[in-house]
């Protein structure tokens, strides 16, 4: 990303407002026309109408989109601000979205287990026809909840690639540098000396998955954390906002 001007934000400037009253033309004052050849960042579950994201198609540049308004007896006021943010304000959204996306992969991840958890207990362990039905039950939910949840990871990740890989670089780069840390030190927190093969081999297993993901692949990577004992802290200190 740059801020070298660009045909197109060569017209804006580091802030811009607009202004509306109704019933009262003579007091509007528009964007810049250039702002609507900026593209909007989807962000889904986000007010897109009250506040978003937009970029230059020619330079990347990001700019903050957000609207407000006020109601008046005499006619309500519209506000638009647009601001463009500094590099160092870009990589503070990138990773805002980058944490966001984990956490909704870490929620797949528990539900996921939790599934598997009442799966394991139907299978062995035993429980009466009543206590069976209501794990079923229980079962069944996580299941949904985890696959309404992938679909939404999908969705997302799919429409950043699109629009703001930068977010899904973030993401996957801080998932690689763990993996790398893990198969560089002499030995895997956490793992016993029997677990230590299984638990390199996860690490170079799941690198290649995360190395892909801004471009292709799926969205959702399990992390197989009863061998990578410390990886969603070693994580969380690589997604940690500077």
């Amino acid at each position: 990303m740059t801020h070298t001007p660009c045909p197109i934000c060569s017209q804006l400037k580091d802030v811009e407002t607009s202004f509306y009253k109704y019933g009262w033309p003579e007091h509007d004052s528009p964007l810049p026309a250039a702002a609507a050849s900026l593209v909007i960042v989807d962000v889904i579950g986000e007010d897109r109408e009250r506040f978003h994201l937009r970029r230059c198609p020619s330079c990347a540049s990001l700019y903050t989109y957000q609207f407000s308004y006020d109601y008046y007896v005499n006619g309500s006021e519209d506000e638009e601000v647009l601001t463009r943010l500094a590099p160092a304000e870009a990589l503070t959204y990138f990773r805002q979205h980058a944490q966001q996306l984990e956490a909704l992969r870490q929620e797949i991840d528990n539900l996921q287990g939790a599934a598997g958890s009442l799966g394991d207990y139907l299978d062995r362990g035993c429980p009466s026809p009543a206590e069976a039905e209501a794990s079923f039950e229980q079962m069944q939910a996580h299941r949904q909840a985890a696959d309404l949840a992938r679909q939404r990871l999908q969705a997302q990740v799919d429409a950043f690639r699109q629009t703001c890989p930068e977010i899904l670089q973030v993401w996957a780069e801080a998932h690689s540098r763990v993996c790398q840390s893990l198969l560089a030190a002499d030995s895997i927190p956490g793992a016993s000396p029997l677990d230590e093969d299984v638990a390199r081999y996860v690490a170079q297993s799941t690198l290649p998955a995360w190395q892909a993901l801004p471009q292709a692949g799926e969205a959702f990577i399990a992390i197989n954390t009863a061998y990578l004992s410390d990886y969603l802290e070693r994580l969380q200190a690589e997604l940690t906002i500077g």
